[in-house]
């Protein structure tokens, strides 16, 4: 079906805008082409999507993905073709029509061809970095040669690995604004001429860049140095309001990636030791490394790190983490700023199968419905630059379509998804049929 429309209960268009009522959105080829309250100028014998009673949004845009990286806990690179097949199409079910990677092997972008149509892969492929800077103290070097980590020690290197990453296509720049190591030694960062380097080069070529940022200490270096939007919430304290105003000032848009760390802490407490069934569908490796993880959570004094060599903070502060970085996104919405939706969650290890807890966590923020729709759709697009392209439901974007049954008065309702479309294509039906409109 190239041409045909959609009949809609309540209509979120991703804008930021309130709910429209009874609106109707006519749908060609790949693009919206219409959005409408007006279904008396339907074109006669079109093909219809009965949506009527059910509630339609832009299709979900996770904006801090790792496709192949499982990251943490002795992990590494664990998934194979089949598996990242299979995960694929399960993100596609939960409604997410495109995913930023920020960080995989080289190989993400060629499996991705193979997968089609389903969620569509916007990659960084690489993480830039200073010499001896993050992630050296936890990614074994033997991953570098798979090209998710390339360390620059001149400003000359920086700019040639900017281009060559511009020549494979990618859709954005990440790089990484570490001074700390995860249990607090001191680390290699980048200096901010550097840093000013790689944002300039970026830019020269149109691509945003993104800062993997920890350390509530960081956050100025990168936004003066011109960075585009800064991931991850710090967790260590409350940043300061002056810094945030001037991300803020920038146009930062601020990814915290919020229910990673809270997750984290909740199943330790709540699922991984008491249900054993929760356990991931994933590899054998990875159950066995969290059950490791698990155990040592348990078995640590509060005031001791708990034993694994990513997460090296004693379980006291661990436990601390949600509760800050929570904060530092209140607070940065309070002053005005842009929040979007990204789960740092690796396809095949991940603590949820959709982004739902991310948002949930984003209105408990202080974002109502419609806003938290707008940072997992228009916001986290504009994280990459393709705001004008996909993230809302509006004439001449993109035809990226989640249908859910009946009313979303609660964010988790988004689980309920009946329908999604990718470029005008329905990839996942559970169910509904096509009508006449009457």
């Amino acid at each position: 079906m190239n041409h045909y429309g959609i009949k809609c209960g309540t209509l979120i268009d991703g804008t930021g805008r309130k709910a429209i009522k009874n609106a109707f959105l006519l749908v060609k080829n790949q693009h919206i082409v219409r959005v409408t309250e007006d279904s008396t100028t339907i074109p006669a014998n079109l093909p219809i999507i009965n949506a009527s009673h059910d509630t339609v949004i832009p299709g979900l845009i996770d904006a801090h993905k790792h496709v192949m990286n499982c990251g943490g806990s002795g992990i590494g690179i664990g998934l194979n073709y089949k598996q990242f097949k299979t995960n694929l199409a399960e993100m596609t079910k939960g409604g997410v029509t495109s995913i930023l990677d920020l960080g995989s092997a080289n190989i993400v972008p060629h499996l991705e061809r193979l997968v089609s149509p389903q969620t569509k892969i916007f990659n960084a492929i690489s993480i830039l970095t200073c010499q001896g800077g993050y992630p050296q103290e936890y990614m074994p070097k033997k991953f570098y040669k798979l090209g998710s980590v390339i360390e620059c020690k001149t400003e000359d290197e920086i700019k040639r690995n900017v281009y060559k990453l511009y020549k494979k296509g990618v859709s954005a720049v990440k790089t990484a604004v570490v001074s700390r190591t995860f249990d607090g030694r001191k680390q290699k960062n980048w200096t901010d001429k550097a840093l000013q380097c790689l944002t300039d080069e970026a830019h020269s070529y149109g691509l945003n860049v993104c800062a993997h940022i920890t350390y509530a200490q960081d956050y100025e270096k990168a936004a003066c140095c011109g960075v585009d939007s800064i991931h991850h919430a710090a967790f260590d304290k409350v940043v300061s309001e002056e810094i945030l105003r001037l991300m803020i000032a920038k146009g930062i848009i601020f990814v915290p990636t919020l229910s990673l760390a809270t997750l984290i802490v909740k199943g330790l407490k709540e699922r991984w030791a008491f249900q054993p069934w929760y356990q991931p569908k994933v590899n054998q490796t990875i159950k066995t490394n969290m059950k490791l993880f698990t155990k040592a959570y348990f078995k640590a004094a509060p005031n001791e790190p708990i034993d694994d060599f990513f997460i090296k903070v004693p379980k006291s502060d661990l436990e601390k983490i949600p509760h800050i970085q929570l904060e530092n996104v209140k607070k940065y919405l309070r002053l005005g700023g842009t929040v979007a939706m990204g789960t740092d969650s690796a396809l095949g290890f991940s603590l949820h199968d959709t982004p739902i807890y991310e948002m949930k966590l984003l209105m408990t923020a202080g974002l109502s419905l419609e806003e938290t729709i707008q940072a997992a759709t228009a916001h986290s697009a504009a994280v990459f630059g393709k705001q004008n392209d996909i993230g809302t439901l509006e004439a001449k974007k993109h035809a990226d379509i989640v249908i859910i049954d009946g009313e979303l008065n609660d964010i988790t309702n988004i689980g309920n998804i009946k329908s999604v479309i990718i470029d005008g294509k329905i990839v996942y039906k559970k169910e509904h049929a096509y009508e006449r409109n009457q």
